[in-house]
C-alpha cells in the first residue's frame, strides 16, 4: 500500500509538471505584452504549486544551499525594489529627478514611492518567476526516466511549433495567429511573438532531441524517426528567420558529435559500415539541398544574412546613457520600455519603439544595476559549477549545459528570457544541473520518506 501510495504521489508530480510545461509551450511565448496568456502560464504554475506545495519544503531542505539562495535572492529582489519609501530616500536615489519633477506638477512630490519607477512592471516581473520555480521544485530530483519525459515534452512542443507555424505561412500568417503584432509577418512563429525566441526554442529542442537518442543500442526505427524530427525542427528553425537563431544550429550540433564521440560510435565507424554512413549522409544531405534550394521562403530566409545594417548598435548607444542615468542602483526591472525613451537620440527614432535593450546583460545593467549584475553574476558561477558537474557525471543531465549556453550566448543580441515558455525551460534545465548532485539512492518518491516513518 505504501508503494502504491507513493508512485501515485510521484505520478501527479509528474503528470502537473508536463502539464505545466506544456501550457508554458503553448501559451507562454508572447512575452510581457501577452498579458492574458501569460496569467494562464501564472495561475497553472500555483495550481501546480497548490497540489505539490509539500515539494516546496522538500526542496528547500534537500537542494544544494548556494541554489536555494540565489533562487529566493532572484525572488525576493523585484519585490523589494515595490516596497514604498519616504520621500528623502527615493528622491535621493539616482535618476529620479524627472520623476520628482513630474509628481511635484500634481503636488504629490511627497508622497511615498517604491524604488522601482515604474512598480506595476515590476510586480509583474516577479509573477513571471513562479513557472519556472514550479518547474525546479517539481522536477530537480526526479529520476533518470521522468526526466526524459520532460526533454521528450520540449521535443514534442517544437514539432507542434513547427506544424502550427507551417500552417500559419500557408494562410500569410494572417489566420491562426496567437498574437496580434506578428499577423502578416513573413516568418514561421508558431506559439511565439518573437522569431528569434521561437528559433531559439526549436535549437533548444534539439538539444533535447540529441539526449534522448539511444547511443549504444540498436534501435534504427528510433534513430530514423529522430532524423525525421530533427529534419523538420531544423526547417522550421530556417523559417523563422532567425539569423541568431540559424547561426546557433551548431549547438546542438557539436552536442550530437560529442555524445557520438562519448558513447563510442566514432570507434565503431570502421571499414565498410562507415562508407555506407558516409554515402547515406551525403545522399540525405542532397536531396535536403535538393529540396530547399528552390523554396523562395528558405532563400529568403537565408538572405537576412546579407543585411547588414542593424539597429541593435544604435539601441546599445542610447542605452549606455540611460545605465549612466539610473547607476549604480538601476531603475527597477521590467522598466527599460519607459526610461530608455528619455535617452533615446532623436538621429535613432524610427517608426515603432525598441521596447527593449536587445542585450539582456545591459538591461539588467540599466534595470537593476551593479547588484542585479552581481546576481547575474552569481548565477554565472554557481551554473558553471553545476555543469562541471553534470559534465563529469555523464548522462541525459549534460542537455542543460548547451541549452543554458544557447540562451546566454542569444542574450548579447536579444531577450530570449523575457518570455514564459523560454524561462520555463531554463528553470528545467536548471532543475537538471541540481540534479546531478543527487544520488541514485536518494531519489525518493515525495511524500516515500513520511511513509517510511
Amino acid at each position: 500500500m505504501r508503494s502504491r501510495a507513493s508512485a501515485g504521489g510521484s505520478q501527479v508530480r509528474v503528470l502537473s509538471g508536463l502539464a505545466l510545461l506544456l501550457i508554458a509551450i503553448v501559451f507562454g511565448g508572447g512575452g510581457s505584452g501577452a498579458g492574458f496568456f501569460n496569467l494562464a502560464v501564472q495561475a497553472a504554475s500555483l495550481a501546480v504549486l497548490a497540489i505539490n506545495f509539500d515539494l516546496v519544503a522538500r526542496f528547500a531542505g534537500r537542494a544544494p544551499r548556494p541554489a536555494v539562495a540565489l533562487i529566493v535572492l532572484s525572488a525576493l529582489f523585484p519585490l523589494l525594489q515595490c516596497i514604498p519609501l519616504p520621500p528623502a530616500v527615493w528622491q535621493a536615489l539616482p535618476g529620479r529627478a524627472l520623476v520628482h519633477d513630474s509628481l511635484q506638477l500634481v503636488g504629490e512630490q511627497d508622497s511615498w514611492r517604491a524604488f522601482s519607477v515604474v512598480s506595476q512592471r515590476t510586480l509583474v516581473a516577479f509573477f513571471s518567476l513562479v513557472p519556472p520555480f514550479a518547474l525546479i521544485v517539481l522536477t530537480w530530483d526526479l529520476p533518470g526516466e521522468e526526466r526524459r519525459k520532460f526533454l521528450a515534452a520540449i521535443v514534442g512542443g517544437a514539432i507542434f511549433v513547427t506544424l502550427l507555424g507551417a500552417q500559419q505561412l500557408a494562410l500569410d500568417n494572417r489566420h491562426l495567429m496567437l498574437f496580434s503584432e506578428t499577423v502578416g509577418s513573413r516568418d514561421l512563429q508558431g506559439t511565439f511573438a518573437n522569431r528569434n525566441s521561437a528559433g531559439l526554442f526549436l535549437d533548444a529542442a534539439l538539444c533535447a532531441l540529441v539526449a534522448l537518442l539511444p547511443f549504444g543500442r540498436r534501435k534504427p526505427m528510433h534513430m530514423w524517426a529522430a532524423a525525421g524530427i530533427a529534419a523538420l525542427l531544423l526547417v522550421g528553425l530556417v523559417l523563422t528567420r532567425s539569423r541568431s537563431s540559424m547561426a546557433l544550429v551548431i549547438v546542438p550540433m557539436l552536442f550530437l558529435a560529442l555524445r557520438m564521440w562519448k558513447s563510442g560510435l566514432f570507434a565503431r565507424l570502421r571499414g565498410r559500415f562507415a562508407i555506407l554512413a558516409l554515402v547515406g549522409v551525403a545522399v540525405v544531405a542532397a536531396a535536403a539541398i535538393g529540396l530547399v534550394a528552390d523554396n523562395r521562403r528558405v532563400q529568403v530566409s537565408l538572405g537576412r544574412f546579407d543585411e547588414l545594417q542593424d539597429a541593435r548598435p544604435l539601441i546599445w548607444s542610447d542605452a549606455v546613457g540611460s545605465v549612466s542615468r539610473f547607476w549604480p542602483l538601476g531603475s527597477g526591472i521590467g522598466t527599460f520600455d519607459e526610461v530608455f525613451q528619455i535617452d533615446e537620440s532623436l538621429e535613432n527614432l524610427g517608426p515603432g519603439r525598441a521596447a527593449r535593450a536587445h542585450n539582456d546583460y545591459l538591461e539588467v545593467a540599466l534595470e537593476s544595476g551593479v547588484p542585479g549584475l552581481a546576481l547575474v553574476a552569481a548565477w554565472a558561477v554557481l551554473l558553471g559549477l553545476l555543469a562541471w558537474r553534470a559534465v563529469r557525471r555523464g548522462g541525459d543531465v549534460v542537455v542543460a549545459v548547451p541549452v543554458l549556453g544557447l540562451f546566454a550566448i542569444q542574450s548579447i543580441l536579444d531577450y530570449p528570457l523575457r518570455n514564459q515558455t523560454l524561462l520555463c525551460v531554463a528553470g528545467l534545465m536548471i532543475a537538471l544541473m541540481l540534479g546531478s548532485h543527487v544520488r541514485q539512492g536518494d531519489r525518493r518518491g515525495p511524500r516515500e520518506a513520511d511513509l517510511r516513518n
